[in-house]
Formats: structure tokens, sequence, C-alpha cells
């Protein structure tokens, strides 16, 4: 039985190059609430893009685990435990200067790249003339942008001068609903999100997004300050493995992310 699981562990060693004498590196991580585009609903048997690139990641290196993925966070909480460093390493963050301050990113690889859209309701066909944010400020008390609080999408928003933000509200769904309403005529958020709202929601005849991108940024792995260099280079190296190898691309590819 021992010489079995010795040929097994030399088996997985040879297939994925990492050697069967590497120590176990364990990473506490976590998923974040809200956001099935990158974990899946919480119970739901299907993932979205990070939990899969979480997966290929152990694949490769079978000796590096990340524990903690049954855990549900909203955003802030989990940039506090980060900055904490009650969790090492968390997938999928906007680098901000204000994160920045509290924990550092992995630059290279990016998850993938995260668009700035904007939904706006079906019918209003007006909103097709909308390329930039220079035409949301021409149209002054008629172009009010609903964004949700804490997020790095509203915060790069609120940079913008001249613009008509209401960040009130702290869910997505709270966000599209109050568009629904009339009650703003832009939601603003990742591309990636909006187009999970409104397919878990079933509105694909009552809101849509404009065509228009905002802005384009890496999403990244976001670094707790107390996580040690011998580990956290065990985690860049799977990373770097699944990007060279073509997984990480087919993984994106799969999730309509580029």
């Amino acid at each position: 039985m021992n010489r079995r699981r010795t040929l097994l562990a030399a088996s997985l060693a040879w297939s994925t190059g990492v050697s069967a004498a590497a120590p176990v590196v364990r990473l506490k991580t976590v998923a974040e609430a809200g956001a099935p585009h990158k974990f899946g609903p919480p119970g739901a048997a299907s993932s979205g893009f990070c939990l899969a690139y979480m997966r290929a990641l152990t694949d490769h290196d079978p000796h590096l685990q990340l524990d903690g993925l049954d855990r549900y966070l909203p955003v802030l909480r989990i940039e506090r435990e980060l900055a904490l460093g009650s969790l090492d390493v968390f997938f999928g963050l906007l680098k901000t200067p204000a994160r920045l301050e509290r924990f550092r990113f992995i630059d290279q690889p990016a998850l993938y790249v995260s668009r700035h859209r904007a939904a706006v309701r079906a019918d209003d066909h007006d909103a097709d003339a909308v390329r930039n944010f220079d035409d949301i400020r021409a149209l002054g008390d008629d172009g009010v942008v609903l964004a949700t609080r804490g997020t790095a999408y509203t915060s790069f928003l609120l940079q913008q001068s001249g613009l008509k933000v209401d960040d009130g509200a702290t869910d997505h769904l709270q966000n599209l609903r109050k568009l629904l309403k009339g009650r703003g005529r832009f939601f603003y958020q990742s591309e990636g999100m909006i187009r999970q709202l409104i397919q878990a929601e079933g509105l694909q005849d009552q809101v849509r997004m404009l065509p228009a991108v905002f802005a384009a940024e890496p999403l990244l792995v976001a670094v707790s300050p107390t996580v040690q260099p011998a580990r956290l280079a065990r985690l860049t190296a799977a990373m770097q493995a699944i990007e060279a190898n073509g997984t990480a691309a087919r993984l994106r590819a799969s999730h309509g992310f580029s």
C-alpha cells in the first residue's frame, strides 16, 4: 500500500513538474459573496472563474492547498482580513491606492481583464449615444449613475469629476432594481457582474449593457503582508505554469473573459 502511494506521488510529480518531496503549502483564502461569475452561488454545483482557476492551480501542484472556500464574505470584510493576516490570499481584486496601503498584489499573471461597463433599461434607446464619461456628463440630471458602495468600480467612478453618482446601495441587485424603477439611468459595474445579474434574474428583455467600455483593468490575486516569500513563490510558480501551458487562457475563454 505504501509503495502504491509512493508511485502515485511520483506519477503526480512527473505530470505536474512539482517535486514529490516539495513541502505542502497551505494558504487561507475565501470566496466572495454576491459574485457568482467569480465564485458561483454558495452551495451550488456550478462554479465561477476564480474557483475553476484555483482548481487548476492545485491540480498542477497537488502540494499547494487553498483552504476556506466554503466561507463567502463581502469585499470589505475580505479586505480587512487580508490586511490583518486572517486571510493569506484572495483571488479577484482590482488594485487601488487604498488597497495597496493595506496589502500586496501579484501583478503577473493577472486572472483576467475586467471591463467597466454600464447597464441601461432595454427601452432606453437614446442611451446608445453614450460612448464615454463626457457623454454622461452632458446629460446633467438625466445621467444619474448607480454604483454599489464599497467596490473598486465605484471608487474609480467617483474619481471622474462632473458625474452624478448615486452610491447609496450596498448590493448590486438593489441597484439593478433601482435602474428598472427609473431611479437612475445607468448602473456601473464590471462586465462579468452585470452579465451574471441579468442572466440570474431573467432580465434579458428589460436590461442590457451599453457597448462602451469605460475602463479595463487586470483582476489580480491579493496577498496579505504576513505571507512569507517562499509560500508566495509557490503560488506564483503555479500561476505562471498554468499560464504557460494554456490552461488559464482556456478558462478565460470558457467563462467569457480575456
